[in-house]
């Protein structure tokens, strides 16, 4: 027995282009994730730098109060914010854990402090620059799927997903396999 897709109507499937639009990807995901592109090429320096001035500090106080494994975890956050190919969270999660554990070793807190304001500069800049870039998307979505070119299309997609479920069901009545494409 067939089976029968219960589709929207044109207006549903308008009223649902918002919707869509925003559950396609994360608002992130529509934005650059290089550190560059949400902090000047002097932030990046200074965070660098004051990465490298922290660790080197927290390293000997952790060091000192035996906290071996806190000091590896630190070494590891610092490592993956130094990845030439790291993005936005991996450079802001490093820069915010080092400082963390410079604040745990009660070392170089103004230098702390500042690395997680760089950190979190970096994150909010990319964060508003997303729900923009959403927005625009979303506009873009809802007034294409206005559009009877864009209504054609879908009624397209529809018919070849009604042609391969036909297909399907066929064989399975006949008791045949057949793979999906």
């Amino acid at each position: 027995m067939p089976r029968t897709i219960n589709w929207p109507t044109r207006a549903e499937w308008q009223e649902k282009a918002e919707q869509a639009e925003y559950t396609s990807c994360f608002p992130r995901e529509r934005v650059s994730s290089s550190p560059s592109d949400w902090l000047t090429a002097a932030e990046i320096k200074e965070g660098r730098k004051l990465s490298a001035k922290v660790v080197r500090a927290t390293r000997i106080a952790l060091g000192k109060a035996d906290r071996i494994s806190d000091r590896d975890d630190m070494n590891d956050w610092n490592r993956r914010a130094l990845d030439e190919d790291a993005d936005v969270d991996a450079v802001a999660s490093g820069w915010w854990h080092i400082a963390r554990y410079a604040r745990f070793a009660d070392v170089l807190s103004e230098s702390a402090d500042r690395l997680t304001a760089l950190a979190d500069a970096m994150r909010q800049a990319r964060d508003e620059a997303a729900e923009e870039a959403t927005k625009k998307e979303v506009a873009e979505a809802v007034a294409r799927r206005a559009t009877d070119a864009a209504w054609d299309k879908e009624l397209q997609r529809r018919a070849r997903i009604e042609t391969r479920s036909a297909a399907r069901d066929h064989h399975r009545a006949r008791g045949q396999h057949i793979h999906s494409e």
